[in-house]
């Protein structure tokens, strides 16, 4: 039987207004479990909260009201069992892309033969063998968010949170990074959480999909994906594909 792996319990967010009383709720009561291996989209509209509540998951901040766990033990602070995939990918301009994906692991000590041996195996991974010694400058979007990607996945960590990371893409770049990340998940199943507005991306990548209310967020409904894997673009012109992504779009919409 699977473990849980990641669970908010009751989590509630409020921010306040600089010089100022008034107060901005912007999470309320998120419950929720994700098992071992899953992968689950929140999907939400803008200024729902999801980016906050991946903050809350990510240890960057923590909750007014409940909690988040990462395989039973509370989430406090970051940590290298959950990393992070952004939605810019944040790559360290003065670095190549070797050692862009080596600097975690000079972090938690590893020694530079085993960190090199590692970087490279995930480079590979995400079809970037030939571009170790570029520099982020060199790379377009889609290969900076490649570099991205390999520097989270080379942690081993037993998260994977990604703020919405193929969302200033192109279409066909974002459809390319998903079926990587997709290749990538069957490989080494991840336990994955993906913050997403697009109610087809949240249907060809997701076992699951929490749906978030408007502003303060709330999980108003979770549904189950059955469709088969592996999944491609030509799924969403199913007719089970268009029922499902039309009863997600009332659901943001009411």
């Amino acid at each position: 039987m699977k473990r849980t792996n990641l669970s908010a319990i009751g989590i509630s967010k409020t921010f306040s207004r600089t010089g100022s009383n008034d107060s901005l709720p912007v999470l309320d009561m998120i419950d929720f479990a994700i098992q071992e291996g899953e992968f689950v989209s929140i999907l939400g509209p803008s200024g729902c909260g999801k980016s906050t509540l991946l903050n809350i998951l990510a240890g960057f901040e923590p909750a007014d009201i409940g909690h988040a766990t990462c395989c039973d033990d509370p989430i406090q602070a970051p940590s290298p069992e959950r990393a992070v995939v952004f939605q810019s990918p944040l790559l360290f301009p003065w670095l190549h892309v070797q050692d862009n994906v080596m600097y975690g692991l000079k972090q938690k000590g590893i020694s530079k033969a085993d960190s090199e041996e590692l970087a490279l195996k995930y480079i590979k991974d995400v079809g970037l063998e030939g571009f170790e010694g570029y520099y982020p400058s060199q790379l377009s979007g889609g290969m900076q968010h490649r570099v991205s990607l390999a520097r989270s996945l080379v942690l081993n960590p037993k998260v994977l949170l990604m703020d919405e990371p193929f969302s200033s893409l192109d279409a066909q770049t974002r459809y390319s990074m998903q079926q990587l990340l997709l290749r990538l998940w069957e490989d080494n199943r991840k336990t994955i959480v993906f913050i997403t507005h697009d109610v087809e991306e949240a249907l060809l990548i997701s076992d699951r999909v929490c749906i978030m209310s408007q502003r303060p967020g709330k999980i108003v409904e979770e549904i189950k994906v059955t469709f088969d894997r592996p999944r491609d673009i030509s799924l969403t012109s199913s007719q089970d594909f268009s029922r499902l992504k039309a009863h997600i779009l009332t659901r943001l919409l009411s």
